[in-house]
């Protein structure tokens, strides 16, 4: 296993580990929230938070890869000092537009809603809102530097710093409220608040963590100094026409629930659903996408590690390396996202009733973990194409999935299917979305995939696992009446069942365990088991 390749790899398992952190710590906030403001609560904040995604994620995602991209370049031809200024210059614009869209969000409040047609009450997340993206992008500025060069600790730290003060802070502010008697409207703009203020606390983190490198960092720059530097208009000129399709594809899950807060109140209107029942029902479909988005990280991370990792190996004109990459990053994202979506699939109700006051939605969370396959295969080949340097095919193989995704909201929302529609147009705006941007990465590297070892193998072990799981469940529930005893257990013995089933198939490689320190020895034993290469 290549250096290249190890790095790749931990740097995808840090990220994972750590979006899963978050992520939990994500769902430990949407939890108490329900049980604070309801699935109406939970309906104002799912109404806004698809827009608020796509605003931000500039500087959440597109910014930073492509300033990850660009420093990567120069770094691989040992060009600190250019990299440093991409760097520098690429914090004056990602600051720019971030005020810019926190601004935006404060002036037209009115404007937004109006457009989506929104309850009134939806303006209260929308201010608690307007303030971070201002932070959001100065973290991101120093997000993709350091992810250009492949240290991904600091992304990581700041996803679990941000969480971690978000459920702390918004719990505590919407409570707070809750107790001074105000509405659920203006207590769930509480909550909005406290997202923002996680934002500022990972900003001062990264900050304080960039202080603390900066010694290293201008002694590499120092020793590479040249007599000319890149200019500020090239560095925007590049970061932008990197950014704009990163950004939008980036943003084709925040997209698609744009679609459907765009689409589901009108709908349902015609079909006479009046539109506090609607934000009712949008909260039970939001209970389910907060349970949806925790193994979602992985797609993230898969995305921020791939481009670097993808773009060195095409400054250095490496095939093999590229293909070598191109196959891992795909064998990843299903070995992580078939086990979550079966897992969540046969335990869609006892979750849903583990997690919440009550297990009303699960058919929306059963929907979602089938399409969690093809959102994580989407988001890991978008990435793979945006290292590559083919930026506009994922935005052009986007544009056909929103159209999809249109149709089929506004012909089955309205139908008997009502928010199960919205989610079946989702599945079908993925599905689309994957097959077009595989056929353009074959036809550009000539991939060539193992079926049996990327492909069966994974569905053959989620398979039994999902076999194992619903046993288990089941047969635990009838012993002892217990949904919490009997849901965690499932879930447990899936993961054991799962792992072991990788090893007996042989699906496993020897690069899978570079994340697990002092590995040696795991490699080693396997090896001589014959059940790793």
């Amino acid at each position: 296993m290549t250096t290249q390749t190890k790095t790749f790899v931990k740097g995808a398992m840090i990220l994972s580990l750590a979006g899963l952190i978050a992520k939990i710590f994500s769902a430990l906030y949407r939890i108490p929230l329900a049980y604070l403001v309801g699935t109406e609560g939970i309906g104002y904040y799912t109404t806004v938070y698809p827009l608020y995604s796509l605003l931000v994620s500039a500087s959440l995602v597109g910014i930073p890869n492509a300033l990850s991209k660009l420093t990567s370049e120069k770094i691989a031809k040992e060009d600190y000092y250019n990299a440093h200024y991409i760097y520098k210059y690429s914090m004056i614009i990602i600051s720019i537009f971030g005020a810019f869209i926190s601004l935006f969000m404060v002036l037209g409040v009115d404007q937004i809603i109006n457009m989506g047609d929104w309850p009134s009450e939806s303006r209260y997340v929308i201010f608690g809102l307007a303030v971070s993206p201002i932070f959001i992008s100065i973290t991101g500025a120093f997000k993709g530097y350091f992810q250009g060069m492949q240290i991904m600790v600091p992304t990581a730290m700041t996803q679990i710093i941000e969480n971690i003060t978000k459920v702390v802070l918004g719990i505590g502010i919407t409570y707070m409220l809750i107790q001074m008697n105000h509405s659920v409207p203006y207590s769930v703009g509480g909550a909005a608040l406290g997202t923002s203020l996680g934002f500022l606390v990972s900003t001062l983190f990264i900050i304080l963590y960039y202080i603390r490198k900066r010694k290293d960092i201008n002694k590499q720059v120092m020793a590479t100094a040249r007599k000319k530097h890149i200019r500020f208009g090239e560095v925007a000129k590049k970061l932008i026409v990197i950014a704009i399709p990163i950004t939008i594809v980036s943003a084709a899950y925040s997209i698609m629930n744009l679609i459907d807060s765009s689409t589901i109140y009108k709908r349902l209107g015609a079909i006479f659903i009046d539109k506090q029942q609607a934000v009712d029902m949008y909260g039970q479909m939001g209970n389910a996408f907060t349970i949806v988005n925790v193994p979602l990280t992985i797609s993230l991370a898969l995305m921020i590690s791939i481009v670097p990792a993808v773009s060195v190996a095409v400054a250095k004109n490496n095939t093999a390396d590229l293909v070598a990459k191109i196959k891992l990053a795909i064998r990843f994202a299903l070995l992580l996202a078939l086990p979550a979506a079966v897992g969540l699939f046969l335990l869609a109700e006892p979750i849903m009733e583990l997690l919440y006051p009550t297990s009303a939605g699960y058919e929306y969370l059963m929907l979602y973990a089938v399409c969690l396959i093809f959102i994580i295969l989407g988001q890991a080949l978008a990435g793979i194409l945006q290292g590559m340097g083919k930026y506009f095919f994922p935005l052009a193989s986007l544009a056909i999935s929103v159209v999809i995704k249109i149709i089929i909201n506004y012909s089955l929302v309205a139908s008997d299917l009502q928010l199960k529609g919205a989610i079946i147009g989702s599945i079908c705006y993925y599905v689309v979305y994957v097959i077009l941007n595989y056929l353009m990465i074959k036809r550009e590297t000539k991939l060539k995939l193992n079926v049996i070892k990327i492909v069966i193998k994974p569905i053959l072990s989620a398979g039994i696992m999902g076999l194992g799981v619903y046993v288990i469940y089941h047969g635990m529930y009838k012993l002892i009446n217990s949904n919490t005893i009997s849901t965690l257990l499932a879930i447990i013995s899936g993961m054991i069942i799962y792992v072991i089933m990788l090893i007996l198939t042989r699906t496993l490689q020897e690069e899978d365990f570079a994340f697990i320190p002092n590995n040696e020895k795991i490699i080693q034993k396997l090896k001589s088991m014959k059940l790793i290469k």
